[in-house]
């Protein structure tokens, strides 16, 4: 069916525009963020962590003294954009005002107020075709300030709990003589965390909610996706490495964090000096898949058949 857009509400987050070709189904919200707040099959599950009870926030003085008395953050849940390197509160913009919304032949623009502590007008575009499971994000940066900014898009998507994440192990070998990869940790995560398991070929991460301590690290993620699979859906997130950039975070182009209530999965565009005026773009696709298994998350061969079905 042609794609199909409109305005309707979704739970507790008012005002949400709906996109959909018949086969999935996407939600943004409209009075907050803008946030991807659902995606999945038609009449299927959600993909995405929705934090109806406002748990995930953060507020205080120094709220108070970057963005006005009684300013809090509030996560939402879903899909969002963010700026890296990460500071607080500066990254942490409480984007609780209406978001303006347009019709585009493919898809729908989401444009949010300008942040007022930094100058950075940040948007997306949703965009969908006809009798495919998969949408294109393209997320944008425009810097309004007058002096040059040096920043890196950054995609978050909290995900729903109790499910597994595939991460790829970079396959370039060279010569043998110099790395080819990176693994950056977080000062709160264990290397042993039984959560996790570093394979030949991939990295895996089973959310726990019963595990209390968080969870974070990062890696140049040279091949340019990661999977997360749940109950009867695997969602995979495809983007671009460059391998002649540099990235923030020690060079991280993906990074993903566990905590007991959700997962985030997290892509990284390069560092650009962001000029007066001027904007910068980070591509993610993400597609569906029906499954009818989640594969054993320390069996390489049964993953690498697993990911290989998927393509």
């Amino acid at each position: 069916m042609a794609i199909q857009i409109k305005e309707t509400s979704y739970k507790n987050y008012g005002r949400c525009v709906q996109i959909t070709n018949g086969i999935i189904e996407v939600m943004v919200t409209i009075d907050v963020g803008p946030r991807i707040i659902f995606f999945g099959f038609v009449n299927g599950e959600n993909v995405f962590y929705n934090d109806l009870d406002r748990n995930v926030s953060f507020s205080g003085e120094e709220f108070d003294e970057m963005y006005g008395k009684g300013q809090k953050a509030l996560m939402y849940g879903g899909h969002r954009l963010w700026l890296s390197p990460e500071s607080y509160p500066g990254t942490y913009y409480p984007d609780n005002e209406p978001v303006v919304y347009g019709i585009l032949p493919d898809g729908v623009s989401f444009t949010p107020p300008k942040q007022k502590h930094n100058s950075m007008q940040l948007g997306f575009e949703v965009m969908m075709n006809e009798n495919a499971s998969d949408i294109m994000v393209v997320h944008s940066a425009k810097n309004c300030a007058k002096e040059t900014q040096t920043l890196a898009l950054w995609a978050v998507s909290m995900m729903a709990p109790n499910g597994l994440e595939i991460i790829p192990q970079t396959k370039e070998k060279g010569s043998g003589l110099l790395p080819n990869r990176s693994l950056i940790f977080w000062p709160y995560s264990r290397i042993g965390d039984p959560r996790v398991f570093f394979g030949e070929k991939f990295i895996t991460i089973r959310h726990d909610p019963a595990c209390e301590e968080p969870y974070k690290f990062g890696l140049n993620n040279l091949s340019g996706w990661a999977a997360y699979v749940r109950q009867n859906t695997a969602l995979v997130r495809h983007f671009v490495h460059n391998v002649h950039a540099a990235y923030p975070d020690m060079g991280a182009s993906y990074e993903t964090y566990f905590c007991k209530d959700y997962a985030e999965m997290e892509t990284l565009s390069p560092l650009y000096h962001i000029e007066p005026g001027e904007s910068v773009r980070h591509v993610e696709n993400l597609t569906l898949f029906r499954i009818d298994n989640i594969p054993d998350a320390r069996n390489e061969q049964k993953l690498e058949e697993f990911i290989g079905n998927l393509q």
